[in-house]
């Protein structure tokens, strides 16, 4: 409902800053939003919170893009159209410290764990359901190079590398990284969604997944995708599916 409300209220503020960044039309006909909007961590000083992840967007935009947050507040959420607050904002950054204007690039995101990360012990959870579609159907078992590369795959297209020959190149570098590393298999289970579509005026019957791949022995070179990978997510989809990758201490999985 938050969602869907901000996307509202962006589009009566600004449409052409509203097909950028919520509906994200690329080259191609493609839909690639350029924001995320998860629950934020649990912290009883700011619950409720949510997360509000923005991708390539210009400093000029930020205005406009938080203004659409005040109208929304005052539409409501609900078929009882009830307003919310925005009580407080915290910049996100990862190490926590406020950059300029809140921007900062991916590159700077560390290994979440104690250790040298090429060589850490680790495991890949998904709590939030995932949806990597191959040939029109859910992957239900991913192996550790299925999401790698849907990270590399969803970063790139957010970096605008499309289907360039760099795009190809680092596509044959993961893959073959990824080979070398000894990763368990995917342990996990299906988890389906029935929600509305206004779009579509119908039911629409969503696929997913949850579980986790262990890496005894860490991630090698690729850990710097998979860290960044905990910022763009790496699934499809914007209300069910996105994948929100957590990197835990390989302890935990045993």
């Amino acid at each position: 409902m938050i969602r869907g409300v901000w996307g509202r209220a962006l589009k009566h503020l600004d449409s052409d800053l509203y097909e950028k960044v919520f509906v994200g039309v690329v080259p191609g006909g493609h839909n690639l939003p350029r924001y995320i909007m998860r629950p934020a961590p649990p912290d009883p000083d700011t619950a409720p919170a949510l997360d509000w992840i923005l991708f390539n967007v210009q400093q000029s935009h930020e205005k406009p893009l938080w203004r659409g947050w005040d109208i929304a507040s005052g539409m409501g959420l609900g078929s009882i159209r009830e307003p919310f607050g925005i009580r407080r904002r915290v910049f996100l950054a990862p190490d926590n410290v406020p950059p300029s204007w809140n921007s900062w690039n991916l590159a700077e995101v560390d290994w979440p764990l104690k250790g040298d990360p090429c060589i850490t012990p680790a495991i890949l959870r998904f709590e939030v359901p995932l949806r990597l579609i191959r040939q029109r159907r859910l992957v239900a078992t991913p192996g550790f190079s299925d999401i790698v590369l849907a990270a590399l795959r969803r970063i790139s297209a957010l970096a605008g590398l499309g289907r360039s020959d760099q795009y190809r190149d680092l596509v044959r570098a993961v893959r073959a990284e990824a080979a070398k590393i000894d990763a368990n298999a995917w342990t996990g289970e299906r988890c389906n969604l029935v929600r509305w579509s206004a779009a579509q005026q119908r039911e629409v019957e969503l696929f997913g997944i949850t579980g986790s791949i262990p890496l005894p022995h860490g991630p090698g070179f690729l850990w710097p995708l998979l860290a960044a990978a905990q910022w763009s997510h790496i699934g499809k989809g914007t209300v069910f599916g996105m994948g929100e990758i957590r990197i835990l201490p390989y302890s935990i999985a045993n």
